[in-house]
């Protein structure tokens, strides 16, 4: 069995939310769920214009000890320093309950 990489990032989870703006609507927002420690692994980068405007998409590895609750969800982020993590898929690492992988793209996720 493969030893996981150290976690030695903490990183925030937060979900969407939306408050009140005083004028009969709502302004979406994040809301904090909880801290863990991670390991952030870099997977892959691709660089493609849309338009006439160059965009690079940015893809990690986000492992953490599996929590017994507030488990991550693709529609969540992740925070780390000033870096966001947007949450595309979360897996059981090896089926034991011990550690979650979450796959996520970095750049700015909108509520």
């Amino acid at each position: 069995m493969q030893t996981p990489p150290p976690l030695r990032r903490r990183a925030r989870l937060e979900t969407p939310t939306e408050a009140p703006d005083g004028s009969g609507g709502a302004a979406p927002g994040w809301l904090t769920l909880a801290d863990h420690w991670v390991a952030l692994i870099p997977v892959s980068g691709q660089e493609s214009y849309v338009g006439a405007r160059e965009t690079a998409t940015i893809t990690h590895r986000i492992l953490l000890r599996c929590p017994r609750t507030l488990r991550p969800r693709p529609d969540q982020r992740f925070v780390i320093a000033e870096r966001i993590f947007a949450i595309r898929a979360v897996f059981d690492r090896d089926g034991r309950g011990r550690f979650l992988t979450c796959l996520v793209e970095e750049g700015r996720s909108e509520p």
